[in-house]
């Protein structure tokens, strides 16, 4: 007989299965992927199934979206090396265009990224490039962090390279990093966001004028921080991991597991436990993926 074919006593019901795809048409619908389906899911309780059989159910109704691919970098010897073990310490910084309505009308993205936490911690929509502008924007953040800042990371341009963006970094003892020209992935936190942004469903494709755009972006990046579950996180919020808080998250998803394994223990091979972020972010660095510790009262209900 084949394994499809068998009697699996401990599998979701025709309710739970049917609950499942809703949660997954309505994320769908919403723009989101069955990833962060499934993570609002865990964080709103009860559980109604891991995330590998929200994949499976979701892939009975159709394909995901596709993400575009891009070719793999050239290779160089002068390499970047970032490493950060907490918030605002590492800083990535970078510029995209959003188009306008007219033709070869744009509007400049300007963002800093925390390399630790992903949260983004500036950024400004303006008329174009203005290296003026960029010494503001990152003189801002590394005075919010109050003196933690250690390196600014960004690529090659003439913003970036600038001595007025030099000179905001030296008066504040933060070391300047550049990517190796024409190498994108040695920023590859940045770039990724620039991905998020325009690849979303939400993503107008262009703007009417430059008030539109900024205050597209002003909610998208309320809403990447502090609602995005960020999967190269643990799955959590880029803001609770940035202040401490994903601790409160995980110890609500622990309960929540523990709850749906205590109801379907034949479910699992082994209990639950909840994920926590990486103890480092790393760019051209190797990482041996270890993992924050759990705070102590998470750890004693895993342990229970």
């Amino acid at each position: 007989m084949a394994h499809a074919d068998r009697d699996q006593p401990h599998a979701l019901d025709a309710q739970e299965r049917g609950q499942v795809l809703g949660l997954v048409t309505a994320g769908r619908d919403a723009g989101l992927s069955v990833e962060q389906v499934h993570l609002r899911h865990l964080d709103a309780g009860p559980v109604l199934a891991s995330a590998a059989t929200f994949h499976r159910l979701a892939a009975t109704t159709g394909p995901p979206r596709p993400r575009p691919t891009r070719p793999s970098p050239p290779r160089s010897t002068s390499t970047p090396q970032l490493v950060a073990v907490r918030p605002d310490e590492v800083y990535c910084w970078d510029i995209t265009f959003l188009p306008g309505w007219l033709s070869r009308q744009h509007y400049a993205l300007y963002s800093v990224i925390d390399l630790f936490s992903r949260d983004i911690v500036g950024h400004t929509v303006q008329p174009g490039e203005d290296q003026q502008i960029a010494a503001r924007l990152l003189a801002g953040v590394i005075d919010a962090a109050a003196g933690t800042v250690r390196k600014v990371h960004s690529d090659n341009g003439a913003a970036m390279k600038s001595h007025t963006v030099a000179k905001v970094l030296a008066d504040r003892g933060v070391e300047r990093s550049l990517i190796r020209p024409g190498v994108s992935n040695d920023n590859a936190y940045i770039e990724s966001w620039f991905g998020t942004v325009k690849y979303s469903h939400a993503y107008p494709g262009a703007f009417e004028d430059l008030d539109e755009a900024s205050q597209w972006v002003t909610g998208w990046v309320e809403n990447y921080n502090h609602h995005h579950r960020h999967t190269g996180i643990g799955g959590y919020t880029p803001a609770s991991v940035h202040d401490g808080t994903w601790t409160e998250v995980a110890r609500a998803r622990q309960q929540h597991l523990d709850a749906h394994y205590q109801a379907h223990p034949r479910r699992y091979r082994r209990p639950p436990k909840v994920q926590t972020p990486p103890q480092r972010a790393t760019i051209n660095l190797a990482n041996d993926g270890s993992r924050l510790e759990i705070p102590s009262t998470l750890q004693a209900l895993i342990t229970q």
